[in-house]
């Protein structure tokens, strides 16, 4: 018998409100936190890793929620904080994922937070 997540096609690290999907991303991207509250995990990533990608992603999205940090195709916009000025970077000169940039390094120092919050959830 089929899992949920396989009836619906949904990795198991989804949550209610950030449903994970598998799939081809860009060479060198782990994963991709989408402004539909959606993840995406490269298919290269191994499973037992799969989790520490959607806790980094899951900062990405709090930033994105509280209107720090936005996307598109050609742009990156980011607020250190919410008075902040906002920057405007350039897709093409950047490597997605690289913790020189604020709005990386702040994931990666929050994964571990994250991994705790995500935690609880599942266990309530």
């Amino acid at each position: 018998m089929k899992t949920f997540h396989e009836v619906v096609g949904i990795d198991e690290t989804s949550t209610v409100n950030r449903p994970v999907f598998i799939k081809k991303l860009e060479s060198g991207v782990g994963g991709e936190a989408n402004r539909d509250g959606t993840t995406f995990i490269d298919d290269d990533v191994p499973k037992h890793l799969r989790q520490k990608v959607v806790n980094h992603e899951d900062v990405h999205h709090d930033q994105m929620i509280q209107g720090r940090l936005g996307y598109t195709h050609d742009h990156v916009y980011w607020k250190e904080n919410t008075k902040a000025p906002l920057k405007v970077f350039a897709r093409e000169n950047m490597q997605d994922g690289n913790p020189e940039f604020t709005w990386e390094k702040e994931a990666y120092e929050q994964e571990d937070e994250k991994a705790k919050q995500n935690e609880q959830r599942k266990q309530n």
